[in-house]
């Protein structure tokens, strides 16, 4: 059990180094998450730091999931550990939008607009790529979605062994950190603080598997 704990923390370490990552991506840019082009302009080395860190984050993650796993099979039993594909997929999507989609193309499309491409040639290639990767990417949302449904249903059905204020606990956390980061970027003006927090609340994922190994391991030492 003190493995899973600590593979739970791994998973929050990568999280936290996702979020540090993404922040190589948007902190002091206007960059619009929802179009690709604005990624263009992210210098190469800002691309490359972020991929380096993220390298470790994916590594994180993959081992938090590895806990949650555990924890699911354990508290639910053996058949509900094949609702885990759902999780699984969703840190296989987040591997694929931050290497791919958020370093990758942009380093293409850097090359492409160095090779002589206009603005315009390379927006008509990023729609035609969208028509294919937009239901791609909302399966991984879903996927993420779907996470946060089996880590609430663990805790509100007592089969996680944490209290259901745990949850509330969790979500004003990192409601706080949000606004705390909303009030730095109004006082400071620097742009793009923003921009890690949805890899941070990846750390939910994994936050509540480690309290509740954490919680068995007392249990077992009681």
């Amino acid at each position: 059990m003190d493995k899973n704990k600590n593979l739970a923390l791994y998973g929050i370490i990568g999280a936290v180094l996702y979020a540090v990552a993404d922040l190589f991506l948007y902190v002091g840019l206007e960059i619009d998450s929802g179009n690709m082009l604005s990624y263009c302009h992210v210098a190469e080395w800002r691309l490359m730091a972020s991929m380096w860190i993220s390298l470790f984050g994916s590594l994180g993650l993959l081992l938090g999931f590895i806990s949650l796993y555990q924890l699911v099979k354990v508290s639910f039993g053996e058949k509900a550990k094949f609702i885990m594909i759902l999780p699984f997929l969703a840190a296989g999507g987040i591997l694929y939008c931050h290497f791919v989609l958020g370093v990758y193309n942009p380093l293409t499309y850097q090359g492409a607009i160095k090779a002589g491409l206009s603005e315009n040639q390379i927006v008509k290639i990023l729609e035609n790529a969208a028509e294919y990767l937009t239901p791609f990417t909302m399966a991984i949302v879903l996927s993420g979605y779907l996470t946060e449904f089996i880590v609430i249903a663990g805790i509100l059905s007592g089969k996680f062994g944490l209290k259901k204020r745990f949850l509330l606990f969790m979500y004003l956390g990192y409601a706080i950190v949000y606004a705390l980061v909303i009030l730095i970027v109004k006082i400071s003006g620097v742009t793009g603080l923003r921009g890690g927090l949805e890899s941070l609340f990846e750390t939910t994922f994994f936050l509540p598997a480690f309290f509740a190994w954490k919680n068995k391991i007392r249990g077992e030492d009681a």
